[in-house]
């Protein structure tokens, strides 16, 4: 069984009872997941092999270990004991040494690593210790420490040593999944640019799209598009060759419109906005504050939303484009510009070219849970882009 959605969305009360679900029905141990009935660090050969479990799922399909569930033999492999007596006692800090184990001995290190202590019953010194990984977007990873330096995949119920040939297949998806995203953003079917006005555009491309064309073509995407239109705005869902765009009933320069939003076959995601609807014609200065605000309310969210739907993890790849903004600089004003208009913070060096671009990296988990952290990371490179100090400007964007 595996996890309805990201476990690091999920509140501990749902965790608990999805772990409770399985001891109760006893849900067979399985590709992604494993029950133990103690933890133990102490003995280096402890250490490996808590090493070599986390590192076979991560380089399999992903899965989770609970600690704190013995087992007995099923019809279908282990299964839990009654519910009485599962349950271990935590001490305090064991989830950092955990965390640190394993970043000592496993390279590259584990990307979307999730440990969590879950209450079985409330009031009571009775717990599992969940430990999660995903199937790995930085595979093959290695058991590099205590004289160890193996890679290890999960089986039907146990850790397997990896066969030359998988750690070579591993390596070689790595690289072409990466290729594919960079091949994504010079051929993907993105509108072309009219000739006239300034425009503003955000491609986001997962790596690991582990969806089929097909999937995007049911009805029930469409309905679930139609119900979960990005940020609530009003307009419409049409099939393109490539997959599906919502163009919204604002009228602006990019074709006609304000703003285009796409989302490709691959899972890939393309946003166009009209520079207009963020520029302050008299200082011809891109507002901030207002670009920030599409970023936070619409498409990073979005994003998040439909990655999740789609059941699309790992890395993904960041691109933002401004077209045709030679000499356009960029402005913040603060929340009390009305009373002092000449306290704004405009950019020091206006742009020099008619495009800017500019990449960064990060992943599905960081855009669903750490959303601030990378609309910073975007935005640093934006403010810098005019001369701009993010940090002199961030308490009033």
């Amino acid at each position: 069984m595996s996890f309805p959605k990201n476990p690091r969305l999920m509140s501990d009360d749902e965790l608990c009872g999805w772990a409770r679900a399985l001891i109760e029905r006893q849900a067979p141990e399985s590709s992604i997941l494993d029950y133990k009935a103690e933890i133990n660090l102490e003995k280096t050969t402890e250490r490996v092999e808590l090493a070599k479990d986390v590192s076979s799922f991560a380089n399999e399909f992903g899965g989770t270990i609970l600690y704190g569930i013995p087992q007995i033999e099923g019809d279908l492999g282990p299964v839990p004991k009654s519910f009485s007596e599962c349950g271990i006692s935590i001490p305090e800090g064991l989830a950092k040494r955990i965390e640190d184990i394993l970043t000592d001995v496993i390279v590259p290190p584990l990307p979307e690593l999730h440990i969590r202590s879950l209450a079985l019953e409330k009031g009571q010194d009775k717990f599992l210790l969940m430990i999660y990984h995903p199937e790995s977007w930085c595979k093959p990873h290695m058991v590099e420490g205590y004289k160890e330096a193996r890679y290890y995949r999960r089986g039907n119920y146990q850790t397997i040593l990896m066969k030359e040939r998988e750690v070579e297949a591993a390596y070689l998806f790595r690289k072409v999944s990466m290729a594919r995203a960079e091949e994504f953003f010079v051929t993907g079917n993105f509108r072309p640019y009219p000739k006239e006005g300034s425009f503003f555009r955000v491609i986001i491309c997962p790596r690991f799209p582990l969806i089929q064309r097909q999937d995007m073509s049911e009805e029930r995407f469409k309905n679930w598009l139609d119900s979960n239109p990005p940020n609530g705005r009003r307009g419409e869902w049409v099939p393109f060759l490539d997959g599906w765009v919502f163009r919204g009933y604002p009228s602006g320069n990019y074709h006609g419109k304000q703003y285009e939003l796409r989302l490709f076959h691959n899972g890939g995601y393309c946003f166009d906005l009209d520079l207009n609807a963020v520029m302050h014609s008299k200082l011809k200065a891109l507002k901030l504050k207002q670009i920030k605000g599409f970023f936070k309310d619409m498409i990073l969210p979005y994003a998040g939303k439909a990655f999740e739907y789609l059941r699309i993890t790992g890395p993904v790849s960041m691109q933002v484009n401004l077209h045709n903004v030679n000499g356009l600089n960029a402005v913040v004003f603060p929340s009390s510009n009305a009373i002092d208009p000449d306290s704004k913070v405009e950019g020091e060096t206006p742009l020099d070219k008619d495009k800017i671009e500019y990449r960064e990296e990060t992943s599905v988990s960081e855009i669903l849970t750490n959303q601030d952290k990378v609309l910073k990371t975007l935005l640093d490179r934006l403010c810098s882009a005019f001369g701009i100090w993010h940090s002199d400007v961030s308490q009033h964007l």
